[in-house]
């Protein structure tokens, strides 16, 4: 599965080359930056919940495949019902490994504030990895300034009230060095 995984590249980057990132790159910095966040502001949450949500949070795309943000309503649909079919299909495959299964059903239902502090962080993620790499890959599908804004205020509304007004500075900053900002 890790190997599939590793095949699976995202939209963006790895800054400063042409390489996109993976699925496997993608969950391991998720799960740092998760850490690195609850441990800076002393978040009172769960730390191990937090980085099995983090590790696992994208394992439903090793066949349902991954999907933009800022992808149509039908796009994004569909991947809901595609990652349902995924995360049935993975927790058969890997059903003696209980903890896994536990914490991939976990993070898709976000049942609970680990769940959606997870979600949050690899929000984050998404900008960061965007303003290392002077946004390219908002540039090359005409993600507009006005698009950018609209969807991470959607997404901030959305977000975990651990690391909200962190998510919320982070959008500001990113609003400042977008690639077509007004």
């Amino acid at each position: 599965m890790i190997i599939d995984l590793s095949l699976i590249d995202r939209n963006h980057y790895l800054a400063k080359t042409n390489r996109r990132e993976n699925d496997i790159e993608h969950s391991m910095t998720v799960a740092i930056l998760c850490w690195y966040v609850h441990d800076k502001y002393q978040i009172n949450l769960d730390i191990a919940k937090i980085l099995k949500y983090a590790i696992t949070h994208d394992f439903v795309e090793r066949y349902a495949g991954d999907v933009n943000t800022f992808a149509s309503v039908d796009e994004r649909n569909t991947k809901v019902q595609r990652e349902q079919e995924s995360l049935d299909r993975l927790s058969s495959e890997f059903g003696e490994f209980n903890g896994m299964v536990t914490a991939m059903q976990g993070y898709e239902s976000k049942q609970d504030e680990e769940s959606l502090f997870v979600w949050t962080v690899d929000k984050m993620q998404q900008l960061i990895m965007g303003d290392m790499d002077k946004w390219r890959p908002y540039a090359e599908i005409d993600i507009t300034y006005k698009q950018f804004t609209a969807k991470y205020k959607e997404l901030s509304e959305k977000s975990s009230m651990h690391c909200r007004e962190i998510f919320e500075g982070l959008i500001q900053y990113s609003k400042s060095t977008y690639y077509d900002q007004p």
